[in-house]
């Protein structure tokens, strides 16, 4: 929704505010930077190695298993042991894991290391705007958070692709060396949390109070989520653009390269021109009122469109301009969709309960993930990939199924402009 209260000005935000909003985009910098280097080449590299397309896919499977299972335990956990803490354990967790990927050559090396990146992951996701959150009501910050937290994804966006571009042409060198620049970013974010971060009170609770909302919460989003209509209708379609597009994210880079005959660094542009190109499908939808107010046939247009673009550029055969072309068409529109899904989910949901559903939003989306990539990696390599794409887009062609099927839902007219 619009931010009727930004950020105050520069001269009237006390020192200690402003030092604390400095010292979160920083970390998330340092957080950002740590992941980024592998972007573009990590399928390289698994391939590289040996592993065949499915083999890659169940490595990256493992990593949404380990999430899908600890998500929520670690955020519980990380209520208990402050959030500084955890943000420091789950950082140190991930250079174990890219260190390990360094030194690996084998298939269940990549597995442990996969496993130990998913469990970084999850005590690292929402530490850091939780302790940020606290520290500004703590602080008597009055001006809109929802601001801050734009300029921390926009931050994130441009580390993700310096990184990805940075560590696409070390990978020319020797394509085991982003996972050594990542080891050394993550020992930054690591030293950069526990220095930026406040340990902050932490109202603690016994272990079994702790266990028994860990429990509730599961038990009660999936109750929620599947009991009302529009919440119900999203998650799924959620869950088929996950199963189409995380197994997507693990084959583009082998096709392009193979396909243009090109180096490693031309993989790391393309993966910036995919950043871009969504990055600017967000910025198009949210000068586009008239879209908010028809956002089902507007979402289901949408959805179509970046289905048949990826049909398209499975059947581009040999002319991978023209199936690059698609590809920026899909990611387009798919930056179109981003935003405007997200405001529909939440202006769905009752305040009390939103953090319990947006987590079965997000266990929905992971859910997709697992259940297609071992299936996608599978018909990669006894079909091909361009095949694969044709049959990932008709698949991704049913969600505009919900989307048409929520357009019987009359949502309020004060809630559909943007963001």
């Amino acid at each position: 929704m619009a931010a009727t209260n930004p950020i105050p000005p520069r001269e009237n935000l006390a020192d200690p505010v402003r030092s604390l909003i400095r010292r979160y985009w920083i970390v998330w910098g340092l957080h950002g930077f740590g992941p980024s280097f592998i972007f573009a080449v990590y399928p390289l590299f698994l391939r590289s190695r040996g592993l065949n397309q499915f083999q890659t896919n169940m490595v990256a499977a493992s990593y949404l298993v380990v999430v899908f299972l600890t998500d929520v335990p670690t955020g519980a956990f990380a209520d208990a042991i402050g959030r500084r803490a955890a943000v420091v354990i789950g950082c140190t967790i991930h250079v174990a894991a890219f260190l390990l990927y360094f030194v690996s050559h084998h298939y269940w090396q990549f597995i442990v290391a996969e496993v130990l990146e998913g469990l970084g992951t999850t005590f690292c996701n929402g530490p850091i705007d939780a302790w940020v959150v606290d520290a500004l009501d703590a602080a008597g910050f009055e001006g809109a958070k929802d601001t801050i937290f734009s300029r921390q994804f926009q931050l994130m966006r441009i580390t993700g692709m310096s990184g990805a571009l940075i560590g696409a042409y070390v990978a020319q060198i020797d394509i085991a060396l982003p996972f050594l620049l990542g080891t050394f970013a993550w020992t930054a974010a690591t030293i950069g949390a526990f220095i930026l971060m406040d340990r902050g009170a932490m109202r603690r609770r016994p272990a079994i109070h702790r266990a028994t909302q860990v429990r509730r919460r599961a038990i009660d989003s999936t109750r929620l989520g599947f009991a009302d209509r529009n919440l119900r209708l999203l998650s799924i379609a959620a869950l088929i653009s996950a199963s189409v597009w995380t197994g997507w994210w693990l084959e583009w880079q082998l096709y392009f390269s193979q396909g243009f005959n090109a180096r490693i660094s031309v993989v790391g542009w393309i993966f910036v021109a995919i950043s871009l190109t969504q990055m600017a499908g967000a910025e198009v939808a949210a000068r586009m009122p008239w879209a908010w107010e028809r956002r089902s046939s507007f979402v289901a247009a949408m959805s179509a469109i970046a289905s048949a673009a990826l049909i398209a550029a499975g059947l581009a055969g040999g002319r991978m301009w023209f199936a690059l072309a698609a590809v920026m068409l899909a990611h387009l529109v798919s930056g179109a969709i981003g935003p405007m899904y997200a405001a529909w989910y939440n202006e769905s949901i009752e305040g009390e309960n939103r953090a319990t559903l947006l987590s079965f939003s997000s266990t929905m989306a992971t859910l997709g993930g697992i259940l297609s990539q071992p299936v996608q990696g599978k018909l990669v390599d006894v079909l091909g990939t361009a095949v694969t794409w044709q049959l990932a887009g008709l698949v991704s062609m049913t969600q505009v199924l919900c989307y048409t099927a929520l357009g019987r839902s009359r949502p309020s007219r004060e809630t559909l402009s943007p963001p």
